[in-house]
C-alpha cells in the first residue's frame, strides 16, 4: 500500500513537471521542445519505476498496480484529451500519443529493467 501511495504522489509530481517543462519549451521551440519535455519526464518515470520495482524478478507482470498508480495522472490527461477530440483533434496526435509513448512506456521499461536486474542478481548469487 505504501508503494502505491508513493507511486501516485510521484506521478503527480512528474505530471506537474511535464507542465512546467512542456509549456515553455513548446512555446519557445515548438514540437521539438515538447518532445524534449516528454523524454525528460519519461526518463524520470523510468528511474522511479525501476526504484519502486527493484528486487522483483517479475516486476513487469506483478507490479501493475504500482505502474498504474505512477501513470494515473498521465492516463487521466490522455482521457481528457480524447474527450476533447471533436474540438482539437490534432492535439491528441501531438501530445496524447507523446504522453502514452514516453510516459507510460518509460514506466513499463523501468519495470522491465528492474525485473532483468533482479533476475541477473539471483543468477550470480
Amino acid at each position: 500500500m505504501r508503494r502505491l501511495l508513493v507511486a501516485f504522489l510521484l506521478g503527480l509530481v512528474f505530471f506537474v513537471l511535464l507542465w512546467v517543462l512542456g509549456e515553455p519549451l513548446q512555446y519557445n521551440f515548438g514540437d521539438a521542445g515538447l518532445i524534449a519535455a516528454f523524454i525528460v519526464v519519461g526518463a524520470c518515470l523510468f528511474f522511479t519505476q525501476f526504484r519502486l520495482s527493484r528486487g522483483h524478478p517479475d516486476a513487469y507482470r506483478k507490479d501493475w498496480p504500482v505502474m498504474l498508480a505512477l501513470s494515473a495522472p498521465f492516463l487521466v490527461l490522455v482521457a481528457v484529451v480524447l474527450l476533447e477530440w471533436e474540438k482539437r483533434g490534432a492535439i491528441f496526435w501531438s501530445q496524447g500519443m507523446g504522453i502514452l509513448v514516453f510516459c507510460c512506456g518509460g514506466t513499463f521499461a523501468g519495470a522491465v529493467a528492474a525485473s532483468l536486474s533482479a533476475r541477473r542478481g539471483t543468477r550470480q548469487s
